[in-house]
């Protein structure tokens, strides 16, 4: 079901949960240019940031933050420990937790069991749970979110997991159960085995199209549908649009815009959460929603060849030479490295 708020924003139902989802969320992982692990050097992952020191890369995300709910996005995802942190600040600055809807996780919580004792492992999930709760300086996560569910996957460790986020939701630490993972055919079995999860985030893409075997058994089960990566393709980590040719000639949608409709004409969609570090990148995504008009496909199908050509491979190699004073973008060259050398997650 399909529905518009006053913004132009348009709106589906996010299986169910209920939820009422904005088409265009709002993605974790490229808060890189606020959050880059290189502002924060001395820090391991997963543990939070100095929060003088969040501070200091902050009012960006603010203005962001809030942009975003301004013209109808009401659903945000966050992965690691510091783009919690960052969201939950914002919120509380702008006092406007109350109007979205948060998804969260805690990374890899089936594998990380194996690495601490059984007597444990209650302990360990709760801890995970309650430490997020505090850095989104929240009461209850709308979506927690299991993540990377296939690495480390045991029937027993699974299903403790499945046991205690049961448990949370009762006390209504969270309010729905989720996974994120890009193995398809895992999730699915478990999906079939269990009916286990209220909705998933998965990657689906021009490219990437393996989710879409999966379409059929949620809209069966009525479970919710989070895209991740719509323009990290085909290549992990790097967006399709570094692989427009020159000489393309913009109509009325930009080539993310186009690739954000080829996403959302499937209705099992619930909602798209694209990597988003700027107002601008924010407002060009909105307008894949917001105007109307013809979309042409092609752009999405001449940028993939290019990409697989040998002038794409020259892009990635320049790419993997980019100099960065600032290093905020190194994660470019990295992920350009992989691609060079044949690494794919997808």
């Amino acid at each position: 079901m399909r529905s518009e708020g006053l913004s132009g924003m348009k709106y589906r139902i996010l299986g169910r949960t209920g939820f009422r989802v904005s088409e265009l969320g709002l993605g974790g992982h490229e808060y890189a240019r606020f959050l880059n692990p290189y502002h924060f050097p001395e820090r391991k992952a997963e543990k939070p940031v100095n929060h003088d020191e969040l501070v200091k890369t902050q009012s960006p995300r603010i203005k962001l933050v809030e942009s975003a709910i301004n013209v109808g996005v009401n659903y945000f995802d966050t992965g690691l420990i510091e783009e919690a942190q960052s969201l939950g600040l914002s919120l509380r600055t702008l006092g406007r937790r109350n109007e979205v809807h948060i998804a969260a996780e805690t990374m890899t919580p089936v594998a990380r069991l194996k690495t601490v004792p059984r007597a444990k492992w209650r302990d360990t999930m709760l801890e995970g749970i309650d430490e997020r709760l505090s850095v989104l300086e929240t009461d209850h996560i709308d979506v927690f979110n299991v993540h990377g569910v296939s690495e480390g996957y045991t029937r027993e460790r699974f299903e403790f997991v499945l046991d205690v986020l049961k448990e949370a939701r009762s006390q209504g630490k969270i309010r729905a159960i989720g996974a994120a993972d890009h193995n398809m055919s895992f999730i699915a079995e478990l999906i079939r085995m269990f009916d286990c999860f209220d909705s998933i985030m998965v990657p689906y893409n021009f490219y990437s199209r393996e989710a879409k075997d999966l379409f059929p058994l949620c809209k069966v089960l009525n479970v919710g549908i989070v895209v991740m990566k719509p323009f990290c393709w085909p290549y992990y980590g790097i967006s399709f649009t570094n692989f427009c040719p020159k000489d393309y000639k913009a109509t009325t949608f930009s080539p993310a815009q186009t690739s954000l409709r080829w996403i959302l004409r499937s209705p099992e969609v619930s909602t798209i959460v694209p990597g988003t570090n700027t107002v601008a990148e924010l407002e060009e995504n909105v307008g894949a929603i917001s105007k109307e008009g013809e979309v042409d496909e092609g752009i999405l199908k001449k940028s993939l060849e290019t990409a697989l050509s040998p002038e794409g491979k020259e892009k990635l190699k320049a790419l993997n030479k980019m100099e960065d004073v600032a290093r905020t973008r190194a994660y470019i060259r990295g992920y350009a490295k992989r691609a060079l050398e044949g690494w794919t997650d997808y």
